[in-house]
C-alpha cells in the first residue's frame, strides 16, 4: 500500500515546455483525495518551485536535493547547509576549470551573469527535451527567468564573506560533460568528504552537503508520518533522484531517465512529455482500489 509518493520536477514532473500539465495536477489531487501524501522532491529552491503547481495544490517539499525540506503549510523541517570550509573549496573547483555557476543561499538564489543564466536554462531545458529546439528553448526561457527569483550580482564575494549566509547548494554549468564536468566531479568527489556531488542535467553539476539527499531526506519525512520505506513511490529520471529511488519501496524511472535510474527502478512510466507522473499515479490509485 502506498501512502506517500515523491516527485522530481525537471524531466519528471514538468513537461517539455516546462510546465505542469493539467493533468499531473489532476492526478496529484486524486493521490491526495486518496489517502496518498504527495511530495515534491527537487534540485529547486522552495521559491523556484511553489509557482510550477499554479497554487492549485500544496505538497510538502524536498527542496534544493535535501538542503531544505517543508511540510504542505510552507514550515521548514529541515536544513543542510555546505560547510564555509567546503564550499570554498568547492568554488576553486569551480574556477580552475572555468565553469560558470550559481549560489543557492538561505536567502535567495544569485547568478553574476544573466546571459549565461539564460542560455543554460534553455540549454538544459533542450537536454531534458530533446524534441525541443534551442531556439524555442531560449524564448521559453526568457519568459520563464522574468518570473524566477533570481538575485543578479557582479560578484559572489559579500555572500561568501557574510556568515549570515548559507549555502545550501552550488550549481556549475558546462557543455563539456566528459572533457570537463566529469573529471571536476572526480576531483570534488575525491578530495572534499563532506559533500556530494548530483546532476540532474548533462550540463550540469550540483553540489550539497553530505546530509542533503533526496533520498534522506524523504526516508526522515516519512518517518514523521509513521510511514515505512515500503510504503514510498519516489519518481524521477536523473542523478540527483538515484537515492531517493534506492531508498523508496517502489522506484519509479520515467521513460526520459538516465540508464543509471532505470537500473535501480522497479517500474518505468512514460516520459515527461507525456504525463508519466500522471499515468504512474492513476495506475497506483486504481490498483489500491482493487486490494
Amino acid at each position: 500500500m502506498i501512502k506517500l509518493i515523491a516527485s522530481d520536477m525537471d524531466g519528471t514532473l514538468l513537461n517539455e515546455k516546462m510546465e505542469v500539465s493539467d493533468r499531473n495536477i489532476q492526478a496529484i489531487k486524486d493521490a491526495q483525495n486518496a489517502g496518498i501524501e504527495f511530495l515534491i522532491a527537487t534540485g529547486r529552491g522552495l521559491s523556484e518551485a511553489e509557482p510550477f503547481l499554479r497554487n492549485q495544490v500544496h505538497p510538502g517539499y524536498i527542496t534544493l536535493n535535501g538542503a531544505e525540506v517543508f511540510d504542505n503549510k510552507g514550515e521548514m523541517i529541515s536544513s543542510n547547509p555546505i560547510s564555509a570550509e567546503s564550499q570554498n573549496k568547492v568554488v576553486d573547483y569551480f574556477h580552475k576549470y572555468d565553469i560558470y555557476f550559481e549560489v543557492v543561499t538561505n536567502k535567495g538564489i544569485f547568478s553574476n551573469d544573466r546571459e549565461a543564466r539564460v542560455n543554460n536554462l534553455a540549454n538544459l531545458l533542450v537536454k531534458l527535451n530533446p524534441g525541443t529546439s534551442f531556439k524555442q528553448a531560449l524564448r521559453d526561457t526568457q519568459e520563464r527567468v522574468k518570473m524566477m527569483p533570481m538575485n543578479f550580482v557582479d560578484s559572489y564575494d559579500h555572500i561568501f564573506n557574510d556568515q549570515s549566509f548559507k549555502i545550501m547548494k552550488l550549481i556549475g554549468f558546462n557543455e563539456h560533460q566528459h572533457k570537463v564536468l566529469a573529471p571536476m566531479k572526480k576531483e570534488i568527489t575525491k578530495n572534499i568528504k563532506d559533500v556530494v556531488v548530483t546532476s540532474s542535467s548533462p550540463n550540469n553539476v550540483e553540489i550539497n552537503s553530505i546530509d542533503a539527499q533526496k533520498g534522506i531526506a524523504l526516508l526522515q519525512y516519512a518517518k514523521k508520518r509513521n510511514i515505512s520505506p515500503d510504503e514510498i513511490m519516489a519518481i524521477g529520471d536523473n542523478l540527483n533522484d538515484y537515492s531517493m529511488i534506492r531508498d523508496a519501496g517502489v522506484g519509479v524511472a520515467m521513460k526520459n531517465a538516465i540508464p543509471a535510474i532505470k537500473e535501480i527502478a522497479q517500474i518505468e512510466t512514460d516520459n515527461n512529455a507525456n504525463d508519466g507522473v500522471a499515468q504512474i499515479i492513476e495506475k497506483t490509485i486504481e490498483d489500491q482500489k482493487q486490494d
